[in-house]
């Protein structure tokens, strides 16, 4: 089904003045979600209180929706806005203190109100470093929900059933009446007419076309975004500003002016280029312009990625300095008209933009707004350390720890900033009493939280302090037990990184430990692998091991892995154990509990077992196969199948081990 914009906004007026207190409009990104907000807020525009709040992309998403609340609420006074942003270190106020203050502007509203969220958050994002941004989002989203007055309308990917009723209409959104409903026809019949690309695709189709693509030819399951823009990528080859003026316009979450465009470099391109250009950037009906979200995500995705579709020649970093500027200017303006909503507003969108830059310098060197901005920049510069050569690492992180250490002074019982100071410093192998002040202060703020236990448990391991390493395993058992039921991936994060340090260290029985502690149900891949490494690695401690490590261990007596075509009598699995100028000691095994010795002359392993000495070195997996036809052969499994580091499945052992040592000889 397809719907117009004048329909969709006609039946949620229909809903809204129905009583509906909750209204949900669910669609994948980029079919026209935000476009029917924006509708819907026009058309009710002077009959209904209206309150449009987005949450972006980006980890400041719960800080730009609420200040949009307070700026919106009783008309943007000076009083809410001032216990939301206050003037005098903003940093200072709790998130707490300035979230009820938008629950109680909220619970002072009268029936007319209308809340439109663009973008609700309802659960957190998996991974330690999204974890506090995600879970912002999500209590910003909740208060928002507790509004008991007017109406709610939600516009998002995905709203959970029993949040709110269903909108009635399903997108994408088309500008054609007739197809419309011809859709809407077919649908009542049961039948199927061709699928109707969302706007922004078409857009992204409009371009293609101007650059000369036959969209014609494109398959129908090719017409998504993750397809497309590597496609219009590949279509401006021969004009790299063209995709340099893309990545400026992209690195824009909210509507620009004509200014913006012509500093992007847009009038400058060749007409051709521009005509290219041109259809990806939407004009807004108060003039302004935009690249919509979901094809601006996509594009900023690639640049990040360094998709070689779309490499420039300078760094993205370039993108958002000039998108901080414009912002900037703009906060300027909008605080000498004192318009103060518009200037927070607009200096949130300059330091997020610093941020993805990684501006450090820049950042802190003036006083920002939330403390959870300390912490994305820090989580920036972090996320920029693990893709930066090795000459640059170390600056992005010792510049990740100054902007955590801003956090902290700002609000001390910020666990996330202590945690990320140690784990940055972990890293680096360096200040391990600090490292381990920082961790055990961040585990004891948040107790609940599987991140801090783990990575501490890991640095004790590191630091060969097993002692305090067993202690501090069971504190984070105890302490995970007090939250409830674990979650199948607070066991791989916790378990799953644990047991393979353990196992890398040779701890094997705390190791066995450990991965027996994970419930036979959540023994997922990850689980499976380190456990068939470590009955490897207590096989070659116990003078057991005859197999590769690499074999699976249901494998193992299912072969023999490495005859030809030729019909088998008899085989057995077998490893180098020791040599010298005149034999060759195996370890062999007949059946999976006997394992004993094979000593082999040279003379018998030439003329035997048809095997060269020189290919034998010691821990050699072998297999001795005795064919039907009478004659015998030694296969040997290949190196890469010899590795424990090998066994596929394994989770990345990260940082290094031997950091710390590496550091003190460095």
């Amino acid at each position: 089904m397809a719907v117009l914009l004048e329909e969709a906004i006609e039946q949620l007026r229909e809903r809204i003045e129905a009583g509906a207190p909750r209204i949900a409009i669910q669609a994948p990104p980029g079919f026209g979600k935000t476009t029917v907000l924006r509708g819907l807020a026009a058309s009710l525009a002077g009959r209904r209180r209206i309150v449009r709040i987005g949450l972006p992309e980006g980890d400041d998403a719960a800080l730009v929706a609420l200040v949009e609340a307070a700026a919106q609420l009783d008309g943007g006074t000076p009083a809410l806005l001032e216990r939301v942003v206050p003037r005098h270190e903003p940093a200072r106020v709790a998130w707490a203190d300035r979230i009820a203050a938008v629950r109680e502007a909220l619970s002072c509203a009268g029936d007319d109100l209308l809340l439109l969220v663009d973008g609700p958050r309802f659960q957190t994002t998996p991974g330690a470093e999204s974890e506090l941004f995600a879970r912002r989002a999500v209590e910003l989203t909740e208060t928002l929900l507790a509004a008991r007055a007017g109406t709610l309308v939600l516009a998002g990917s995905w709203v959970p059933d029993g949040i709110a009723e269903d909108a009635g209409f399903r997108l994408p959104l088309v500008r054609d009446p007739f197809m419309a409903r011809a859709h809407d026809a077919s649908d009542r019949l049961g039948r199927g007419l061709p699928h109707v690309p969302p706007p922004v695709v078409q857009q992204v189709l409009r371009a293609l076309e101007a650059a000369g693509v036959d969209v014609e030819r494109i398959p129908a399951h090719d017409l998504r975004l993750d397809r497309l823009v590597p496609r219009l990528g590949r279509a401006l080859s021969e004009s790299p500003e063209g995709r340099r003026v893309i990545a400026r316009l992209a690195a824009l979450r909210v509507p620009f002016s004509d200014s913006l465009l012509e500093r992007a470099g847009f009038m400058a391109l060749p007409p051709r280029t521009r005509s290219v250009v041109g259809p990806l950037v939407e004009v807004l009906d108060d003039g302004s312009r935009l690249v919509p979200e979901a094809l601006a995500r996509q594009t900023r995705a690639l640049l990040l990625a360094g998709h070689p579709d779309w490499r420039l020649d300078g760094h993205q970093s370039d993108a958002h300095h000039l998108a901080a500027a414009y912002h900037r200017e703009r906060f300027q303006a909008a605080r000498e008209r004192g318009d103060v909503g518009a200037a927070v507003r607009e200096e949130l969108e300059e330091i997020y933009q610093l941020t993805e830059a990684g501006d450090a310098a820049a950042l802190l060197s003036r006083s920002l707004q939330f403390v959870e901005q300390y912490d994305a920049l820090g989580k920036s510069l972090s996320q920029k350390a693990l893709r930066a050569p090795r000459e640059q690492e170390e600056k992005l992180r010792r510049d990740a720890v100054r902007a955590y250490e801003r956090a902290v002074e700002h609000d001390e019982r910020d666990a996330y900033a202590h945690h990320y100071i140690a784990y940055n410093l972990d890293i680096l192998g360096t200040e391990p009493e600090r490292v381990e002040r920082e961790y055990v202060k961040a585990r004891d703020l948040a107790p609940g939280h599987s991140w801090y236990h783990g990575r501490y448990v890991c640095f004790l391991v590191t630091r060969v302090w097993m002692k305090e390493a067993r202690a501090a395993w069971e504190q984070a058992l105890n302490d995970l037990a007090a939250t409830g039921p674990l979650q199948a991936q607070v066991y791989e994060a916790l378990h799953g990184q644990a047991a393979r340090l353990l196992l890398s260290r040779g701890r094997l029985d705390f190791a066995a430990e450990v991965l027996e502690d994970v419930p036979r149900e959540l023994r997922a891949s990850w689980w499976q692998a380190l456990d068939q490494l470590c009955v490897c690695l207590e096989e070659d401690r116990d003078e057991r091991l005859v197999f590769p490590p690499t074999l699976p261990l249901a494998m193992r007596w299912k072969g023999p892995h490495l005859a030809d075509e030729r019909e088998v009598h008899a085989w057995k699995p077998g490893r180098v154990f020791g040599r010298d100028e005149q034999v060759v000691l195996l370890l062999v095994a007949d059946h999976p509990d006997t394992v004993s010795t094979l000593c082999l002359s040279k003379g018998d392993l030439g003329e035997v077992w048809n095997a060269s000495p020189s290919q034998l070195r010691v821990g050699t997996f072998v297999e001795l196969i005795e064919y039907a036809d009478g004659t015998r052969a030694m296969e040997i499994w290949d190196r890469l199948s010899s590795s424990f580091e090998a066994v596929p499945g394994l989770p990345k052992l990260f940082p290094s081990p031997d950091r710390y040592v590496r550091r003190a000889f460095a």
